[in-house]
């Protein structure tokens, strides 16, 4: 499948679990679920946001934009966790005003089967997307899975807290069962808030041109001494930074009399290998190899 399918697949499925929860909140007065659906909606306005990001960076236009339109992914991906950490937030306020009230009244076997059947659909999603995630490098797919995961994680702690709160029914501490819903809220939001984290900081480094992951500058580093010691150059410069699904790579060998390679026939045999050698770090390459006998110009 695409990478325009799979988004829209998300779209659908996040719609889906949107009306779905909303309208189960409503109807038992669960701030839990209505936050669960709230969140599916926000995705599926975040998902929309990606999928029309996708088909316009895959629109080609160098003239206007003659490095590519990567960029564009990274900033999107931004501005969707910043609106989930605005939700965790806003919902972690509310759930804490709400126990600090009398917590709210819930009906545990209704919350317990929406609990049940969002679970399994979110599970099913997940699943596939976390499937299509390991054989791509779209970052907009990596986005909608870790979604998708948080959206799994809503649904297994409503899950397991309507659960405990239907056993409670039975016992004694019954007048505890007020407390459940915005508990579960609370504690739910606090650990989402991880996530939004580390996707904002992740991808600002690539709105800032950054460096990418330490095993992919290993990697080229790795080839490129390899290269450096092949045509006894003397140094070597590289320089890396990840945009979106772009790699781009900067390579500067500096030579001497006693190099190697010193026609320019020679160094562009060295740029075939080094590309063909590049192209099992994956990601679409912006690859630029230069060759230099004053370090100045490195």
């Amino acid at each position: 499948m695409s990478e325009k399918g799979v988004l829209m697949l998300s779209v659908y499925g996040a719609l889906l679990f949107a009306v779905i929860g909303v309208v189960w909140g409503l109807m038992i007065d669960s701030q839990m679920i209505l936050f669960d659906g709230g969140y599916s909606f926000i995705s599926v306005v975040l998902s929309l946001l990606s999928l029309l990001g996708a088909t316009y960076i895959k629109k080609r236009d160098e003239k206007r934009f003659p490095f590519g339109k990567e960029v564009i992914e990274p900033i999107i991906i931004i501005a969707k966790y910043v609106v989930i950490l605005l939700l965790c937030v806003v919902a972690l306020i509310s759930s804490g005003y709400d126990l600090l009230n009398g917590g709210r009244e819930v009906a545990p076997g209704y919350a317990l089967a929406y609990s049940v059947l969002s679970t399994l659909g979110c599970l099913v999603v997940l699943f596939f997307l976390t499937k299509r995630a390991r054989n791509s490098q779209s970052g907009f797919i990596e986005a909608e899975q870790k979604q998708w995961l948080m959206d799994t994680l809503l649904s297994v702690a409503v899950l397991l807290g309507f659960l405990f709160a239907t056993l409670l029914t039975y016992t004694k501490y019954v007048y505890y069962v007020v407390y459940i819903d915005p508990l579960m809220v609370l504690l739910v939001s606090l650990y989402c808030l991880k996530l939004p984290y580390v996707m904002i900081r992740d991808h600002v480094r690539e709105v800032l041109e950054m460096s990418p992951a330490p095993q992919i500058q290993s990697h080229i580093h790795q080839l490129v001494k390899e290269m450096e010691q092949k045509y006894q150059f003397v140094e070597s410069v590289t320089r890396t930074s990840k945009v979106g699904e772009k790699l781009y790579i900067e390579i500067d060998f500096i030579l001497d009399a006693s190099s190697n390679a010193q026609t320019v026939k020679e160094h562009d045999l060295i740029r075939e290998e080094m590309d063909h050698q590049m192209k099992g770090i994956g990601y679409t390459q912006w690859l630029t190899i230069s060759f230099t006998q004053d370090r100045k110009w490195a």
